[in-house]
């Protein structure tokens, strides 16, 4: 009986736990959502950001709190994260509350606030491994040793001393820590963009993209590879996501792929690289997007239109790769019966579109701020999937509340790892160490803006290494984008060059997350998926230097200028990626496929890094007239072109 009791006990306990961690969900997305539609305002409630975001922290803290929790199987253990979640709610609520009063008495730090400021910060740092993992602690950790001990280090890195108390509630309570842009940025703005992209998928929108890209790519020669990547490219948008974008469609895309006749490793690594790219398609482009407009000064539409090049190419390159593949190795059409009506689908879900028309139209047009388009989109979306439905069925209520809290389980993780970015830029602060840096990076590079650029490439793709993409945007942002702006680059220029290549770092080994996740669907090799994976994204590592190099290619300048560098970058990549896989029209020898790749990198040099660049072009294209020439004249009978 007593069994029975401690049973019954315990299902009552996990269940109190999963109902607050959902309670708790709800409100990390309905108090941004409410603030980003200026209800608090309507109601006569006037905030500050910070009271915001310190309410919306502790229910994340809360919900992980509550995670932990409800995974555990050891009595002390739930019990500790429960006593630490109600000690996070009730001490963010009264900071939350009294935040005009608290700021005030910062500066003097009162006993009390420091074991305020001790709570918030232990309650981070607990909930930091499971949100972010060990990679992104350990930085943390590191800056927080040099935060307490930097005035010990010897040299050009020395920091003015700093108490542990001064560290904590600085990094607590002042808007340039914790409360500051990077959390400001994810609550106020992203979780919105979340719940529009966990909206849509609940509604169907996953499912109509992938029958548009069915429909539309299905008849293609290669064309299960070339369904991958429109439909990763198109849902990735909306995810946000590199590894939650390959689980949603690599599931149905990479099988297809194999059963088509690509290798497994091949399959895994197109859905790899095209789910990373999904990171920097428009409209949404993830959180890191949101966060670059508001640390450099810009309008998110302003990224946007700056990123749709880099895109464009980025998807192009794969596309290029794709179907040379398929044309080497006789890889043919989806099969007819797999193929849905684009027009049926189209019929069925043009509704779908509205909510993207409404979003694209209040940020272009009306000029209106990103998180309260996300909030008019979101009411777009909600009317017409009540009113129309996908395949026969509508979303309900029911539905609508379970998102929202799914929605606020995904948003808990990225609000508590940008909580641990606000550390590290607090740090950089306090300390001085981002100058410091700027400058060590500057004359590491002797002057030299190539060697320079190589340097920072280098960083982020480290860097970013089994860390989020927002985290390491951030990282990045902070400690290695301001040495190339100071060097002359173009602001958004050295901003769009570090999130590509530490968004790069999905892919690239030895800790290539998306890739390994798209191996385990694909049974395949973790590793030779990701270099399949790095030979197939090969262009992703050369343009950002292009748009260093020839600020054309973010839109800066003339049309006939970003016409003439994206036309040649095309050209360029066409010829290199043929040269790689030793196919155009014809399988090429070893002499031919060396002729193309030297042709395309003469074609992918910026015609402005230096006085008469244009020739590079011109040379590039004279040599792939003439290869081009030499396929098409070629003898059939001949197999390899020599």
């Amino acid at each position: 009986m007593q069994t029975n009791n401690g049973e019954e006990k315990r299902h009552w306990s996990h269940t109190a736990i999963v109902w607050a961690k959902r309670f708790f969900g709800v409100l990390i997305v309905l108090l941004p959502v409410a603030y980003a539609g200026d209800l608090y305002r309507t109601l006569g409630i006037s905030l500050y950001d910070a009271q915001i975001l310190v309410m919306v922290l502790a229910c994340a803290l809360v919900s992980g709190f509550m995670m932990i929790a409800e995974r555990t199987r050891h009595p002390v253990i739930g019990l500790s994260s429960v006593i630490g979640a109600i000690a996070t709610l009730g001490v963010g609520s009264y900071i939350a509350l009294y935040y005009p009063t608290i700021s005030m008495e910062a500066p003097f730090m009162p006993g009390w606030l420091i074991v305020l400021s001790g709570v918030m910060f232990a309650a981070l740092m607990l909930n930091l491994p499971r949100s972010a993992g060990m990679g992104i602690l350990a930085v943390v950790v590191l800056f927080l040793a040099y935060g307490l001990f930097g005035d010990l280090v010897p040299g050009a890195l020395q920091s003015r001393p700093t108490s542990l108390s001064e560290l904590v509630v600085y990094l607590a309570i002042d808007a340039n820590g914790i409360l500051g842009t990077a959390l400001k940025v994810a609550v106020i703005v992203v979780v919105p963009y979340m719940l529009f992209g966990q909206l849509l998928s609940r509604c169907g929108a996953a499912d109509f993209f992938n029958d548009i890209a069915l429909a539309g790519m299905g008849r293609f020669r290669g064309g299960p590879a070339k369904v991958a990547i429109t439909a990763s490219g198109l849902f990735g948008s909306i995810s946000g996501s590199a590894v939650g974008n390959v689980v949603g469609t690599g599931v149905v895309t990479i099988p297809m792929m194999k059963r088509a006749g690509f290798p497994a490793t091949y399959a895994g690594a197109v859905e790899a690289v095209a789910s990373t790219g999904g990171q920097l398609v428009p409209p949404v482009m993830g959180a890191a997007a949101f966060i670059m407009a508001d640390l450099i000064g810009v309008d998110y539409s302003e990224v946007m239109l700056a990123a749709l090049p880099s895109a464009l190419l980025y998807y192009l390159a794969i596309f290029i790769n794709v179907d040379l593949q398929a044309a080497k190795q006789g890889i043919r059409s989806v099969e007819s019966a797999q193929i849905p009506s684009g027009w049926q689908s189209l019929r069925q879900g043009w509704h779908f579109l509205l909510p993207f028309v409404v979003l694209f139209y209040t940020l272009f047009s009306l000029n209106m701020r990103p998180e309260a388009a996300a909030v008019l989109s979101i009411v777009t979306l909600l009317v017409v999937s009540l009113i129309f439905g996908y395949r026969g069925k509508r979303i309900g209520f029911r539905d609508i509340i379970s998102v929202v809290a799914s929605a606020g389980s995904a948003a808990a993780s990225l609000i508590i790892v940008c909580a641990a970015a606000g550390v590290i830029i607090g740090v950089l602060n306090l300390s001085g160490l981002a100058f410091n840096l700027t400058l060590h990076i500057i004359n590491a590079s002797g002057g030299n803006v190539v060697i320079l650029a190589l340097i920072t490439a280098l960083i982020s793709v480290v860097l970013g290494m089994g860390m989020p993409t927002v985290g390491v945007y951030i990282l990045l942002a902070t400690l290695v984008a301001p040495a190339l702006v100071e060097f002359g680059i173009p602001v958004i220029a050295a901003h769009l060059f570090v999130f590509y290549f530490g968004l790069l770092s999905m892919v690239t080994p030895p800790v290539a997350l998306a890739a390994f996740a798209a191996a385990n669907i694909a049974e395949a090799k973790a590793w030779p998926t990701s270099a399949s994976a790095m030979r197939l994204a090969w262009p992703a590592y050369v343009v950002p230097f292009l748009f260093l190099f020839a600020p054309s290619l973010i839109l800066e300048g003339s049309l006939l200028g970003a016409l003439w560098a994206l036309g040649s970058a095309i050209l360029g990549i066409y010829m290199v990626t043929a040269g790689i896989v030793g196919y155009m029209g014809r399988n090429l020898s070893i002499t031919f496929r060396c002729l193309l790749i030297m042709g395309g990198i003469l074609a992918l040099i910026p015609a402005g890094l230096f006085p008469n660049g244009a020739y590079t072009d011109v040379t590039g294209l004279l040599i792939f007239l003439g290869c081009w020439f030499k396929t098409k004249t070629s003898n059939p009978q001949e197999g390899v072109i020599p």
